[in-house]
């Protein structure tokens, strides 16, 4: 509870601080593909990587989940799929493939052709956050 609560303030404080100082405050949190580039050509399987930024990627805690830790989340992708409204439980099913470890790499067989690839980030309870969603095209070659 402790380390929640130092969290939040250091994600409330932070801003207000930087700002006193003269340096502009962080950007708001988003999340992004690392790799592949949108738009590039690539051949299956092809590596997904994720990123964040101003947000913390962690693993859902094991055991049931009954609520979800304050600005932490993890992965979820979604292959020729769009992002989904914030508050939304992300399926747990085709075409999302979802990554509760908490890790934010993947070696993904696609067929060939042109795919439209959507990051989104769910928290424990697997649950859209709002803004924190990605999409980039790939062209899958043979």
């Amino acid at each position: 509870m402790r380390t929640t609560i130092a969290r939040t303030a250091v994600l409330v404080l932070m801003p207000l601080l930087m700002a006193a100082c003269g340096q502009p405050a962080p950007a708001g949190p988003r999340v992004f593909f690392v790799q592949p580039q949108d738009g590039a050509t690539v051949k299956s399987p092809v590596r997904l990587e994720f990123g964040a930024e101003n947000f913390q990627i962690a693993a859902v805690p094991a055991g049931t989940v009954t609520e979800s830790r304050p600005n932490m989340g993890h992965h979820h992708v979604g292959v020729d799929a769009d992002c989904l409204p914030p508050g939304t439980a992300i399926p747990r099913a085709a075409p999302w493939v979802h990554f509760g470890d908490g890790k934010n790499v993947i070696e993904m067989q696609l067929p060939a052709g042109q795919h439209r690839l959507t990051l989104q980030i769910g928290d424990d309870m697997h649950r859209t956050q709002p803004d924190l969603c990605a999409t980039i095209s790939v062209n899958v070659t043979e």
